[in-house]
């Protein structure tokens, strides 16, 4: 449960982040950590507000990140790994709140808003893996034999890079295109066109991988000799869909804001699926993973009936 509130605050802080870029408002408050010099709060100022309002969002990220420490250090029995995954989220937004002040400070420089988004990046998937471990117990007996195939696997993780590929690909169309944060903050010097070019190349790839794993877990499935597969087989090929789902849902908008001109409700939506895709990438690789041991006995059991219905749903 507090992982969960760990991990869709850190998502809602990629959304305010992206409002107060899209609304023209990261320099509604020019100062940091007060609003203005000498005042905390902002006037009764529109941009204002929308930079306050995320640095409120981020105080009640930090209250999250700290609860997640806490329920992982006095949970019964103790794990290391929810211990030092959830340290690691609080590290991890202790460099974003400095980050967000040099943001503020060297007023809105591109490479900066690009290093904070693709950090924010950084943390959600690191609050999805510990949602993850908090969620499961680590099984008996250590790695055991591999479940998938070290070709499921490389293609999974060649997919996760690719998508970081593709992240920031986007980050610097984002950083040359109209939405600066303010309409007098230095654009990067690239031709627009160009970058939008090179982030959809990535994205294609990125498909064109996705589609070989799609096959490669097909094949596993059907294999005579893989009786021990079919529980993590399915399991990956459901995160899959999910994966591809959100792809195209993010082809869509991308082909779309572009060519309109890049709307300001059309940007915020593909920044939301930008996030929905690190998510949905980071729980791929974790069913590849997963599927990288020898099952409990318990999981034998459950395999028998999964394996069965494997690829028909």
């Amino acid at each position: 449960m507090i992982a969960r509130w760990a991990l869709w605050s850190l998502v809602a802080i990629v959304i305010t982040g992206s409002l107060v870029r899209l609304t023209g408002s990261g320099l509604g408050c020019s100062d940091w950590p007060t609003c203005e010099p000498g005042e905390f709060v902002p006037a009764a100022d529109f941009h204002g507000w929308v930079e306050f309002g995320n640095r409120i969002v981020t105080g009640l990220v930090s209250l999250a990140v700290i609860a997640a420490v806490a329920a992982s250090w006095w949970r019964l029995p103790r794990r290391s790994d929810l211990v030092w995954w959830s340290l690691g989220l609080v590290a991890g937004v202790i460099f974003q709140i400095g980050l967000g002040a040099v943001t503020v400070l060297t007023h809105l420089s591109p490479p900066i808003v690009m290093s904070h988004f693709l950090a924010s990046q950084v943390l959600v998937s690191a609050a999805v893996v510990l949602q993850h471990r908090a969620s499961s117990e680590p099984p008996p007996g250590g790695d055991g034999t591999m479940r998938l195939s070290t070709q499921v696997r490389t293609l999974t993780w060649l997919a996760a890079t690719l998508t970081a590929a593709a992240l920031f690909t986007g980050t610097v169309v984002t950083g040359t295109g109209p939405h600066g944060g303010d309409e007098h903050v230095e654009r990067l010097q690239f031709a627009l066109p160009s970058v939008a070019r090179l982030h959809g190349i990535t994205v294609a790839v990125l498909a064109a991988v996705t589609l070989l794993l799609v096959a490669a877990v097909r094949r596993l499935a059907a294999a005579p000799d893989n009786e021990a597969t079919g529980a993590g087989a399915a399991v990956l090929r459901r995160r899959i869909r999910v994966v591809i789902g959100v792809m195209a849902a993010q082809a869509a908008i991308g082909y779309v804001q572009y060519f309109n001109e890049l709307p300001v409700l059309l940007v915020a939506l593909h920044v939301v699926g930008a996030t929905l895709l690190t998510i949905a990438m980071t729980r791929m690789v974790l069913a590849a993973e997963a599927g990288g041991r020898a099952p409990t006995e318990s999981e034998v059991g459950e395999s028998v009936g999964i394996a069965g219905r494997g690829f028909a749903e």
